[in-house]
């Protein structure tokens, strides 16, 4: 099995050319074709590589696309601002971003649905495509409880549950809407119930968003 970033086992040096040129093309057939049209004949010619050269990289096509969608993951660390409120709707805002802007549309469900009944495929798409960005949003909402912004037994996976699964069902169906303005109401209607104090939150909200417009980067 390839890990998160398609290494394989100790062998013969690998080129990161070749690797970063075959996941490209990964991204760029799954964009072109959706799941369904993929083929590894397709991402050969696309890379200018051949089938036996992606075979020793990546066993199974789903470890390939897999590591191709784990590319598109990549982020900053998460936004550690002091402001609750921001630091959530920005982590959020890059989830989506990731998930429902950056990754090919259509290949979140079918791709989940073909590791499935595989245990070592479903825990390798896990590792690299849902524990980075769970581990990057509970840290934000244990930084929050840190701080004293958010209850204290407040439950930080539980959380986390809250938000991605509204983030990852806008991946599955294509229909569903989770723009910018939802990331805020989906943060709001969460703080209202693990605040301390949600007026403090949105008044500290709304003095970084001010520090923001007077110094602009």
């Amino acid at each position: 099995m390839a890990s998160p970033d398609g290494s394989r086992h100790a062998g013969r040096p690998r080129d990161p050319a070749i690797d970063q040129a075959i996941l490209e093309a990964t991204l760029n057939v799954l964009h072109e074709h959706g799941y369904a049209g993929f083929s590894l004949e397709a991402v050969a010619t696309r890379a200018g590589t051949t089938k036996p050269t992606i075979a020793r990289r990546w066993r199974r096509r789903q470890e390939l696309i897999i590591a191709a969608l784990a590319t598109v993951l990549v982020r900053p660390p998460v936004p550690d601002t002091g402001c609750t409120r921001c630091d959530l709707i920005d982590g959020i805002e890059l989830l989506a971003d990731a998930v429902l802007r950056r990754m090919p549309p259509a290949v979140l469900a079918p791709l989940i649905a073909d590791c499935a009944p595989d245990r070592e495929l479903h825990q390798y798409l896990t590792d690299a495509l849902v524990l980075p960005t769970r581990e990057a949003l509970a840290l934000t909402v244990k930084r929050a409880i840190d701080r004293g912004h958010l209850r204290s037994d407040t439950n930080p996976e539980l959380v986390v549950d809250l938000f991605a699964s509204m983030v990852f069902q806008g991946g599955l169906f294509a229909d569903s809407r989770f723009d910018a303005q939802r990331v805020v109401e989906a943060v709001d209607l969460v703080l209202r119930g693990i605040a301390v104090s949600f007026t403090t939150l949105i008044e500290l909200s709304e003095i970084n968003q001010g520090e923001q417009h007077r110094h602009p980067e």
